[in-house]
């Protein structure tokens, strides 16, 4: 396949990419990355204005999008929106599964069993769940990409919430039982890890004015940017990770060292 138009470099001319959480900060850019690359991409989250933003952003540069509202927790919606990209952009044969959240502090002994449930399945069943949905159609089309998400609090103890911490680090070995499971089929499977990242939900949390203090303590100098993840993202998505399955790439500006 010629990756090249008008002399710009589309490594993923021809793919269709679903990317979930794409109404948060990482999530829209990672899906504005993988369209500049090339890639049909159809965005999922729970905030439809957001994403409409995002398929706008997408449209204006000279892309292909589309938004699809939902909730990664329920199997039966998401094997319809497998569906429907299917029969509008193609099969999907790039996953990103960034949809997840509830990483604030709480001691244990203070987590709930509802809270501990709650955040299993929205951070590990819903990647089980919509790693599932794809599935089928990865196989029947020959192989497929799929970019699982992490974070730095699945890779070592941290200040989140353990059932947060569980949860990650159980992505992290799903990736990896994946990534067994189906290399024969041509399906790569790896994740990307973040420590701290400047999002909208960050600066909500945290006033701006910290920044500097937190970045202080990253080897890197800086806290990091949407755009550090999208590129990751995007790299094990392309043919240029073609030999990288079952790896889980840290993305800590050093913080893990």
């Amino acid at each position: 396949m010629n990756h090249f138009v008008n002399g710009i470099n589309l490594p993923l001319r021809g793919h269709v990419a679903l990317v979930t959480g794409a109404s948060g900060s990482i999530g829209a850019e990672v899906s504005r990355v993988l369209a500049a690359r090339g890639a049909a991409v159809a965005v999922h989250g729970r905030t439809g204005s957001a994403l409409e933003k995002v398929v706008a952003d997408i449209r204006k540069a000279g892309g292909t999008g589309v938004a699809h509202v939902g909730d990664v927790r329920d199997a039966e919606h998401l094997d319809a929106v497998v569906t429907d990209v299917a029969s509008t952009l193609g099969p999907v044969d790039v996953l990103v599964t960034l949809a997840g959240g509830d990483g604030l502090p709480a001691p244990t002994a203070a987590l709930t069993p509802e809270r501990w449930r709650s955040v299993i399945e929205t951070d590990l069943t819903s990647v089980f769940l919509t790693v599932h949905a794809v599935l089928p159609g990865m196989l029947e089309h020959g192989g497929g990409r799929v970019v699982t998400v992490s974070s730095s609090a699945g890779r070592r103890p941290s200040g989140a919430n353990a059932a947060y911490a569980a949860a990650k680090a159980g992505v992290v070995m799903f990736t990896e039982h994946l990534a067994k499971e189906y290399a024969t089929a041509g399906i790569r499977v790896n994740c990307v890890a973040p420590a701290i990242v400047d999002t909208a939900k960050l600066r909500h949390r945290m006033p701006t004015d910290r920044f500097d203090a937190v970045a202080a303590h990253v080897p890197l100098g800086r806290i990091g940017r949407p755009v550090d993840i999208a590129e990751a993202v995007a790299f094990l998505a392309s043919d240029a990770s073609s030999w990288i399955t079952g790896t889980t790439l840290d993305i800590t500006g050093g913080m893990t060292l």
